[in-house]
C-alpha cells in the first residue's frame, strides 16, 4: 500500500506546506496485522498515544476497539474526553509527581509504577489500590541506544535485583496485579523482545495475583530500504509456547504506537532553495527539526522522495531546514534532480513527528491532513 503521489501534490497545493498527511486505511491495516499475528494469544492492544495523539487518529484507534497507554495526566484527560472508558486506559508514567498518581488513582485509571520509592505513598494514601509494576529486565538490544529503555543504565522500571524490597512491601499490604516492561522503540529482532519477556515471566512467579503481563511494544518498522520489519508471527509463536508452560491463565497486553502510525504518515515540505556549497549541494526546505526532530535527535533515517520529479534519482544532496541551527533531514541523499518549489515527501513521519514539534525560532507548526479513501480533510 503506497501513497497516491498525485493526491499528495494536490494536498500540498491546496492546504500548503509543511503539512503532515496521515492515511486512515494504512492505520487500520497495521492494526489488523497485529490482530492477525496475535489471534491465538489471550491479548489486548493499548495504543501508545504518545506516538501521535491527534484526536482523529485516536478516534480511529477507538473505532478499532483498542485501548490506550498514557504517560501523562493530560494524555489521560485527552483519552477520557474522546470517550475512552477508564478501563481502556493504562497509565505508565516516568518519574511522575505524587499529584499525577493521585489524579490517576482518583479516576480509577490503572497505574504502572516504575520505582519502589513510590510504594510508601501508595500504601499511605491509596492502600486499597492494586498497581502494576514496571520492571527493568536489564535487556540489551541492537540499534539506537537513545530509544532502548530496558538496559542496565536506563531510568525506566524497577531493577529485578530489588525483588526482596518489593516483597517487603507486599508483606506490608502493597497490592500488585500486573507486571509491565518495555524493551525499547524499534527493536530490530523479536529475539530481543523474547529475552525481556522471559525475564518478566520468570519474575512473575513471585506474584500470585497477576491479571496480566504487559510486554510493551518496540515492534520494528521499516525506515531504511534495507530494514527488515519484526517477525510478528515468530514472536507470537514464542509467546504462545511460553504461556503453555506458565501453568496459569493470564492475559498479555501490548502497547504499539510507532508500528501502528509511523508508515501511515508523511511530511510534505517545499523547496526554498537549492544551494551550491564547497563540494556538495544543499536542498533548503521550509521545515526543520522543529517539525520532525527524529533525524537530528535519534540519527533516524527517513526516506525522502521528490514528488515533483519522478525520474530516477541521480543527484546527491544534503536536505536541510530553515532553522538557525545545524538542521539536517538527510546527508548525501540520492534524489531525482530538485528545483526550487518542488515538493518533497519525508516518509514514516506518522509517529513522533507532529507530537514532538515546536515553534523554535518562532516558526509556525505544520498543518495536518487525514486521507480517508480518495478524499482528505484538514484535521
Amino acid at each position: 500500500m503506497s501513497f497516491d503521489h498525485k493526491l499528495l501534490l494536490a494536498i500540498a497545493n491546496n492546504v500548503g506546506t509543511p503539512v503532515y498527511v496521515y492515511d486512515k486505511d494504512r492505520i487500520v491495516a497495521q492494526i489488523n496485522r497485529l490482530k492477525t499475528a496475535f489471534k491465538n494469544l489471550p491479548y489486548q492492544l493499548h495504543y501508545a498515544m504518545k506516538a501521535n495523539e491527534n484526536p482523529e487518529i485516536l478516534k480511529i484507534i477507538k473505532e478499532n476497539h483498542l485501548g490506550v497507554d498514557a504517560v501523562s495526566v493530560n494524555e489521560i484527560k485527552h483519552a477520557l474526553s474522546l470517550g475512552f472508558d477508564k478501563n481502556q486506559i493504562i497509565f505508565t508514567p516516568s518519574c511522575p509527581s505524587e499529584a499525577d498518581l493521585a489524579f490517576a488513582f482518583s479516576h480509577d485509571i490503572h497505574v504502572h509504577i516504575g520505582a519502589v520509592e513510590y510504594f510508601d505513598f501508595i500504601l499511605k494514601s491509596y492502600p486499597h489500590k492494586a498497581v502494576g509494576l514496571r520492571i527493568n529486565p536489564d535487556t540489551k538490544i541492537a540499534g539506537n541506544q537513545k530509544i532502548a529503555t530496558a538496559h542496565y543504565n536506563s531510568k525506566f522500571g524497577i531493577p529485578v535485583t530489588q525483588l526482596n524490597l518489593i516483597k517487603k512491601y507486599l508483606n506490608a499490604g502493597l497490592k500488585v496485579d500486573s507486571l509491565h516492561l518495555h524493551t525499547g522503540s524499534d527493536v530490530k529482532t523479536w529475539h530481543d523482545l523474547a529475552r525481556s519477556a522471559e525475564v518478566l515471566m520468570d519474575f512473575s512467579k513471585h506474584f500470585p495475583d497477576l491479571k496480566y503481563l504487559d510486554l510493551g511494544s518496540g515492534f520494528k518498522v521499516k525506515y531504511h530500504p534495507s530494514d527488515t520489519e519484526i517477525d510478528l508471527q515468530a514472536y507470537a509463536g514464542f509467546l504462545k509456547k511460553s504461556l503453555k508452560s506458565f501453568h496459569r491463565d493470564i492475559q498479555l497486553k501490548f502497547e504499539p504506537g510507532k508500528f501502528i502510525v509511523s508508515n501511515a504518515g508523511v511530511l510534505l515540505v517545499k523547496v526554498n532553495v537549492v544551494k551550491q556549497g564547497y563540494n556538495k549541494k544543499f536542498i533548503g526546505v521550509n521545515s526543520g527539526f522543529h517539525h520532525l526532530i527524529r533525524p537530528m535527535y535519534y540519527d533516524a533515517y527517513h526516506q525522502i522522495v521528490n514528488l515533483s520529479n519522478t525520474s530516477v534519482p541521480t543527484q546527491t544532496y544534503d536536505v536541510v531546514g530553515v532553522l538557525c541551527e545545524e538542521d539536517t533531514f538527510a546527508y548525501n541523499r540520492q534524489l531525482s534532480p530538485v528545483q526550487k518549489d518542488d515538493i518533497l515527501m519525508i516518509e514514516n513521519a506518522g509517529a513522533y513527528g507532529y507530537v514532538m514539534a515546536s515553534q523554535y525560532n518562532l516558526q509556525s507548526l505544520p498543518a495536518q491532513v487525514l486521507i480517508e479513501g480518495n478524499d482528505y480533510r484538514q484535521i
